[in-house]
């Protein structure tokens, strides 16, 4: 048997020595550390639980993981998330999520009292499809947060819950029907804009006005809209932004554009204001080209 200068002699034993005589390594390894020698190198250690637990306990701990805040996780989420246990009880909700449904997103509060009374048991019974197979499903289903608003719903599997991130569906078609309007007042040679309480446009330019503007592309800056009038026609258009921002009913204004690369176009211009939770914060112009006019009076 080879030796190790740092060993006793009774601590080492090779693997065939060990494997014969057991016992009696056995005996030794419950008093010291048996170290098992490998061509003629140690290479294992055979020693008692107690002694392997006292190394154990005198090692340092780790420090513990910090626990991830799964609410400000949520938070940073654009979109309005619930996440719920297997009862359907919410357990926490992102800022878009408390912010659309209010109380109803609290926490401890049923999920799916998130929509009207008369169809929570068809949206208890998606959530508990979904925990049941584990498979997401979508559902569109009426807001109880917001009356005549319709809700399009992607229920998935989460730890032994579910995940639901709403989002508002008559918004989503409110939004493809304004579009639409849009590029349908392009082709009749009608724009509309829409301008901050200081006159500012508050969009990029583009799409019919930018075309009565001689302008190829969108232009992403922000002016006053009555940078595009002639100097002697600021003024009136000013007095008229002002009623509408007031909420004074007003006349349609006839002045005339400034363009690129053409003459100023002629124009008719109506304004209305934008309100919000009733106050106004803004103002749409409407703006039909004179060649356009005499089609509409």
């Amino acid at each position: 048997m080879s030796s190790h200068p740092a060993l006793a002699a009774d601590q080492l034993v090779t693997a065939s020595d060990l494997v014969r005589h057991f016992g009696a390594w056995q005996e030794r390894a419950a008093r010291a550390p048996l170290y098992v020698l490998h061509r003629g190198r140690p290479r294992f250690v055979l020693t008692s639980i107690e002694t392997m637990d006292a190394l154990c306990a005198a090692q340092p701990s780790l420090p513990a993981p910090t626990p991830i805040d799964a609410i400000a996780v949520l938070d940073a989420i654009g979109d309005s998330v619930l996440v719920a246990d297997s009862s359907g009880a919410i357990l926490g909700s992102s800022r878009a999520a408390r912010a659309y449904f209010g109380v109803l997103a609290r926490p401890g509060a049923p999920v799916d009292a998130i929509v009207p009374p008369d169809v929570r048991a068809t949206l208890a019974a998606a959530i508990r499809h979904v925990i049941d197979r584990g498979i997401g499903e979508r559902l569109e289903i009426a807001s109880a947060a917001r009356a005549g608003r319709m809700l399009l719903l992607a229920i998935e599997p989460a730890g032994g819950g579910v995940a639901i991130i709403a989002q508002d569906a008559t918004r989503d078609r409110d939004s493809r029907a304004a579009h639409a309007t849009s590029a349908a007042l392009a082709v009749a040679g009608i724009a509309t804009v829409t301008l901050d309480p200081d006159g500012m446009l508050g969009e990029p330019i583009s799409g019919a006005f930018g075309a009565m503007l001689d302008l190829a592309s969108a232009v992403p800056f922000q002016q006053r809209f009555a940078a595009f009038f002639a100097t002697d026609e600021r003024p009136a258009f000013e007095a008229a932004l002002a009623d509408a921002l007031g909420g004074k009913a007003t006349a349609p204004l006839d002045s005339a554009l400034l363009r690129a690369a053409h003459p100023a176009l002629r124009v008719r211009i109506a304004l209305a204001p934008i309100r919000r939770d009733g106050a106004i914060v803004g103002a749409v112009a409407v703006i039909v080209a004179a060649c356009q006019i005499s089609d509409l009076v």
